[in-house]
């Protein structure tokens, strides 16, 4: 893979994961005033999955990080790129 390629995809995903992480931060303060409890919302405790909920991402439970609202299919578009990714990246350097 061409090095320049490679370092305006970095960039790329560092600016659209930037811009997620604002507007995600925004919508979850909104949201935390109005769900008392979300506990219904994870399921086998890591696992969230709210249709009703319009974040794509969103704090973890517990620890730092963030993971995906799996109610929405744009996550599962998500996971898919990450998993062609790093698949192809890896073929790539063989």
């Amino acid at each position: 893979m061409n090095a320049k390629i490679f370092v305006v995809l970095i960039i790329l995903f560092a600016i659209i994961s930037t811009a997620i992480t604002f507007y995600n931060t925004i919508v979850t303060k909104k949201w935390r005033n109005k769900v008392p409890n979300e506990e219904e919302y994870w399921k086998w405790g890591f696992i969230y999955y709210n249709p009703t909920d319009s974040r794509i991402f969103l704090p973890k439970r517990t620890g730092l990080g963030y993971t995906l609202n799996f109610a929405k299919p744009i996550s599962i578009i998500i996971i898919l790129s990450l998993v062609i990714f790093i698949a192809l990246t890896t073929i790539s350097k063989k």
